[in-house]
């Protein structure tokens, strides 16, 4: 018999002191399961908010849904996009980055007139790259600098506002005009 005890004694490396049954494994284990569904619960029962950004989009694209309007259609108040997001040129690209003086020269422009730039649609075809804010984006990364259509509606826009004209709805019209599928 002892002859036995020294070999399961070598076979259970720790004392039996500190081995834990096979019972109180299996709750731990069920106890950590039960946790993990319960927070996966909480998880998705928590509802979820959009940030400011996403709800402004969202709104957005329910009056197009609504009006039947969407952007690049011409609305009642001259423009043609719904004005959203910054009108600083907090997140233009600097102008110093580019080579080209006709570039470095639009992206002067968006740093001059910002809040103009931000209501106006541009003609580029940029708003295929996702949600659509305005002219402004264009120049928040470097849509604009391959592209004559974002530079000429900066420029048509820079141009008017050295004049005084500084509603955006003529501006708008000026670059309908000039860059418009009717030109």
């Amino acid at each position: 018999m002892k002859h036995r005890r020294n070999l399961s004694k070598a076979r259970s490396p720790e004392p039996r002191a500190t081995q834990r049954p096979r019972r109180h494994r299996a709750v731990i284990a069920a106890m950590m399961l039960g946790l993990a569904g319960v927070l996966l619960l909480v998880i998705w029962l928590v509802p979820v908010r959009p940030a400011p950004q996403q709800a402004a989009n969202t709104d957005r694209a329910q009056t197009s849904v609504e009006s039947g309007w969407t952007v690049g259609m011409l609305r009642p108040d001259g423009l043609r996009i719904i004005p959203t997001g910054r009108e600083d040129a907090s997140a233009v690209l600097d102008p110093q980055h580019f080579s080209q003086a006709e570039v470095r020269h639009g992206y002067w422009i968006a740093t001059q007139i910002p809040a103009v730039l931000n209501k106006l649609y541009c003609w580029c075809g940029c708003e295929n790259r996702g949600v659509h804010r305005s002219n402004l984006q264009c120049f928040e990364d470097r849509m604009a600098e391959d592209c004559p259509v974002c530079l000429g509606t900066a420029e048509i826009a820079y141009d008017m506002t050295k004049k005084g004209i500084t509603d955006a709805a003529k501006i708008q019209a000026a670059v309908d005009v000039h860059w418009g599928p009717n030109r």
